[in-house]
């Protein structure tokens, strides 16, 4: 069974683009330093809080499934990028995320076996990393 989400997007002024994903709606721009009006949280930064989110959520539903005693489960994820990729200057270096690296912070009585086994779970169940991890096609065009 496949499940196709879908997301709309509209440039709105400067760099702001407002999206619409089901009946939530987020909106991305840019810093000053690479010309936006910082409005919002840049398109990258969404992408890892949505590794952010996804690992979390994976986590959650592992530690139930396995009924581990956790009590509380913290995300932090960075991503290192050249600008000068978006800039134009692709030719020098590629215009996406050269790595990206997270931490799942978690408490609870859990032995080292059964935090490893979590964490190997986790790690094969999360769509977003997944995604990022095996380059997965992306298709798209441009239409009048």
């Amino acid at each position: 069974m496949l499940n196709t989400f879908k997301v709309t997007g509209e440039w709105k002024k400067g760099l702001r683009v407002d999206t619409q994903v089901r009946n939530f709606a987020l909106s991305f721009d840019e810093p000053p330093s690479l010309g936006g009006e910082d409005s919002a949280c840049n398109p990258v930064e969404g992408l890892l809080a949505s590794l952010a989110g996804c690992l979390g959520i994976v986590a959650r539903v592992v530690a139930q499934e396995k009924n581990l005693p956790i009590d509380k489960i913290q995300v932090e994820i960075e991503g290192d990028l050249d600008p000068r990729g978006f800039m134009g200057q692709y030719d020098q270096v590629r215009p996406g995320l050269l790595a990206v690296r997270y931490q799942i912070k978690v408490s609870g009585n859990i032995s080292d076996k059964d935090l490893q086994e979590f964490a190997e779970e986790v790690d094969k169940r999360c769509p977003v990393s997944d995604t990022l991890k095996n380059g997965t096609k992306v298709e798209g065009k441009v239409i009048l």
